[in-house]
């Protein structure tokens, strides 16, 4: 175990350890490998954390293995069911069609033990989709999944607007999607949004509410491409996400998705598309929920991603703004692992570049007294990519006594990555302590671990996406605290 003092400027001093000495280092506590993965049927490469269900088992995806109708595989969906040793079940293997392919992001636990995910390709477009699990009604019995929705990234063309005004024939661009698919799908008509009644034809559809009567008119479907990261539940069972790509300028949406009463189809709306440069682009994880707002980052945009709210305003819309905008890469750059927030509705996240050493850094941003202020950002720690780690993709756990839990990708004392702790200052002020309390070696353990971790009773629970010195295909293991 290794332990660092972190500067809140972002500045760290070098610590140099002699190379035999990395070596040997000791770990902070025994880790358990629970689950090795040997690619094949029982999926591979997990980039994703794992969650916990009602019944104590651990559940995950896999981007790779299962059905070999993808290259490489198209995912699978799995749990892991405590025991000596810990017995692993495959739930759902993807066909990658319009089930959907390649998730790569954690699951979301719902009521009665369903969980909510996305694929980042697959359904009946290829531009991903989001879809539920649900248990078997019977012990033993097969899992159920269902495509909630499969995004149509952005389709445009120009149309010829007829008849009473809710009449859409195509003149030039993309044929319509025939079927149901387009049923209740969001289309843009020279700026303004209407909602698909039905479609006729490769060539015709019909608008629920009428449009002013046009020709060779704009058309785009606006809808999102490649959703990320898991999706955030209300109590209201809305789910919220985002894609990385699609909308208009084809840079990433953020959706909500809403259930029918009864029966029938979940019907999507964008809420918001990303338009690059300082608004930032590419969000490649869900956003966290607070006080019914949403809060997220993007990977890019002008230097180095943005962080962004989604607010509700008062009429029922939603209206989106700027918290923090990575204008150096000395501050950091590409935050693509999400956000975590506290109580305070302070913020925490990383990026994974950029910082003094560019192998990025850990930050919070707290939120201002004065309305209308700018957030606040805080260098916790500038990773050196040395001992002290690098490049983290995962989003960060919150600890009951204001602690930070991370992962690495890179670095540490075997150069593969590791799991980190970071302690608050006492008193609220000075420097932040990072502690090494595992090192991957590469080898049985692990490699690489690209999600986050969570926290049951004393231990945390993660993934590596490699093993056994880039020949196995990653694991899950246990670290006791």
């Amino acid at each position: 175990m290794h332990t660092f003092v972190s500067a809140t400027t972002g500045k760290v001093a070098r610590l140099i350890v002699a190379a035999a000495a990395l070596a040997a280092a000791a770990q902070s506590a025994p880790l358990a490998t629970l689950y090795s993965f040997t690619g094949g049927a029982n999926g591979a490469n997990p980039t994703a954390g794992v969650v916990f269900g009602a019944n104590g088992s651990l559940f995950g995806t896999t981007p790779y293995g299962g059905s070999d109708a993808c290259q490489g595989g198209c995912g699978t969906i799995f749990e892991l069911t405590p025991g000596t040793p810990w017995t692993q079940t495959v739930l759902y293997s993807f066909q990658g069609g319009s089930d959907g392919a390649n998730p790569g992001a954690a699951l979301t636990l719902g009521t009665g033990g369903v969980f909510y995910g996305t694929t980042a390709g697959g359904g009946n477009s290829g531009n991903g989709t989001v879809f539920k699990l649900t248990p078997p009604a019977k012990t033993g019995g097969a899992w159920t999944e269902t495509v909630l929705y499969s995004f149509q990234g952005n389709v445009t063309g120009t149309v010829n607007v007829t008849g009473t005004g809710t009449e859409v024939t195509l003149t030039s661009g993309s044929p319509f999607v025939t079927g149901t698919t387009w049923n209740g799908l969001s289309i843009v008509l020279t700026g303004v949004t209407y909602t698909v009644a039905s479609v006729q034809s490769a060539s015709r559809l019909t608008l629920t509410l009428p449009a002013p009567l046009q020709t060779n008119a704009d058309f785009s479907t606006n809808d999102g491409s490649g959703p990320l990261g898991s999706v955030a539940m209300f109590p209201n069972g809305k789910l919220y996400g985002t894609t990385f790509a699609g909308g208009a300028p084809g840079l990433g949406t953020i959706f909500e998705l809403t259930p029918p009463n009864k029966t029938g189809r979940w019907t999507e709306t964008v809420l918001y598309v990303f338009q690059g440069g300082k608004d930032g682009w590419g969000p490649e994880s869900g956003p966290v929920v607070y006080k019914g707002n949403l809060y997220g980052t993007t990977c890019c945009g002008t230097v180095g991603g943005t962080a962004f709210e989604l607010a509700q305003t008062k009429g029922g819309g939603w209206s989106k703004k700027a918290v923090y905008g990575f204008s150096g890469y000395s501050i950091g750059a590409n935050p693509v692992g999400g956000l975590a927030v506290d109580s305070n509705g302070v913020l925490y996240g990383t990026t994974i570049e950029g910082g003094g050493d560019g192998s990025g850094v850990v930050f919070s941003l707290t939120p201002p007294v004065t309305k209308g202020a700018s957030y606040i950002l805080t260098t916790i720690h500038t990773f050196t990519g040395g001992a002290d780690g690098g490049a983290p993709y995962g989003t960060l756990l919150l600890g009951s006594s204001g602690q930070i839990y991370a992962t690495v990708t890179v670095g540490c004392a075997y150069t593969v990555g590791g799991v980190l702790e970071f302690t608050p200052p006492v008193g609220g002020t000075g420097p932040w302590t990072e502690t090494v309390l595992y090192n991957f070696t590469g080898g049985a353990d692990g490699a690489q671990p690209f999600g986050g971790v969570v926290l049951n009773n004393n231990a945390l629970y993660g993934t590596t996406a490699f093993s056994s010195d880039g020949l196995g295909y990653g694991t899950v293991f246990q670290l006791p605290l």
